[in-house]
């Protein structure tokens, strides 16, 4: 199936899904068709909101599980001197390069 094929039948389920979360939240409008969903009408309501309730803890507890069980970073014996390591490294390069246009100018 390519792509294609795959978007319109994802637009015509979602269409569908649409048209009987329609007919599930207010049944009463089509008759006595669909009078039986009257009294789960309001599981049209309760049931997303339950969904995204848990969804929301279920994320929460994922981070509070992280947190609980990585473990804590190592402490470093003696702080780094960030500064002074860039600094030596730019003048042992400076002197290199110096060193090596010397050598080519003689």
């Amino acid at each position: 199936m390519d792509d294609k094929t795959l978007g319109y039948v994802i637009m015509v389920v979602t269409l569908a899904v649409m048209a009987a979360y329609f007919v599930w939240l207010f049944p009463g409008l089509f008759g006595g068709a669909c009078a039986w969903l009257i009294k789960y009408s309001e599981w049209a309501i309760k049931l997303p909101v339950i969904l995204a309730v848990y969804m929301i803890l279920f994320i929460i507890l994922w981070i509070g599980y992280t947190m609980a069980t990585t473990p804590p970073p190592v402490p470093l014996d003696t702080p780094l001197d960030l500064d002074s390591e860039f600094d030596d490294g730019e003048e042992e390069s400076e002197s290199d390069e110096g060193e090596g246009d010397e050598g080519e100018q003689s």
